[in-house]
């Protein structure tokens, strides 16, 4: 299961607050041989450029030609949202509308500023796409905690945790996921993992997976990724 697998699942595009089309990133991807690509622009955020509730049905449909039109891999159509109270509206989502993509990102889950996984499960009842944790510092926002129990816990929400390589989530000079390599190594066969880059401005990083599966090797969880 997922050995073969070479995913990107964290790409921004011109819908919100990325440089380029979809189709960029699509043909990017493919000539660099990943199996699946995943659009995750935002939505319904006040902190950047978003796609609005309107914009969801157009977007999927884009993608989905897209899909269409590139056989030679996956394309996949998610979001990214943000789970402050003051950014996002999380009770005001179009549910039927997310429940016809791929996959959810939510950000900023079990932060001071965001919300906690309690707080957010009746949205998570209500969507039945999988959904995952969009870089999460796991060591501190889950501390406190074993890694036994934080695998424990995020199965019990049935979620998966992305390693994304982007520089902005790193803390003392290591990136999140190498901060939290136990809670990752406890995560075998209880929680499913993705990789993501969140693309916005180069279209190098679309295909810059060369560490983040170097890790996942290392902690033993090529056979739980979560696009098989």
């Amino acid at each position: 299961m997922g050995t073969d697998t070479l995913m990107n699942l964290h790409t921004h595009t011109k819908f919100s607050d990325g440089d380029f089309t979809a189709e960029q990133i699509v043909i990017t991807a493919a000539e660099h041989h990943l199996t699946h690509i995943g659009i995750t622009d935002h939505l319904m955020t006040d902190k950047c450029r978003s796609l609005f509730a309107g914009d969801l049905g157009n977007y999927i449909d884009v993608l989905r030609e897209l899909g269409r039109r590139h056989r030679h891999i996956d394309v996949l159509a998610g979001v990214e949202i943000d789970t402050r109270p003051d950014h996002c509206d999380l009770e005001n989502l179009p549910i039927d509308e997310l429940n016809r993509l791929d996959y959810v990102l939510f950000e900023f889950v079990q932060t001071r500023e965001g919300t906690s996984l309690e707080n957010l499960e009746p949205l998570l009842n209500d969507i039945s796409v999988p959904c995952g944790l969009a870089h999460n510092d796991l060591e501190r926002n889950f501390g406190p905690w074993s890694p036994e129990a934080v695998a424990d816990y995020l199965s019990s929400f049935d979620i998966f945790v992305e390693v994304n390589t982007a520089w902005p989530y790193k803390r003392d000079g290591l990136m999140f996921w190498e901060r939290a390599e136990r809670y990752y190594q406890a995560f075998s066969g209880k929680v499913l993992v993705s990789v993501g880059t969140d693309v916005h401005h180069s279209l190098a990083e679309v295909y810059n997976l060369d560490r983040a599966y170097r890790f996942l090797r290392r902690v033993g969880l090529m056979d739980d990724l979560v696009v098989r």
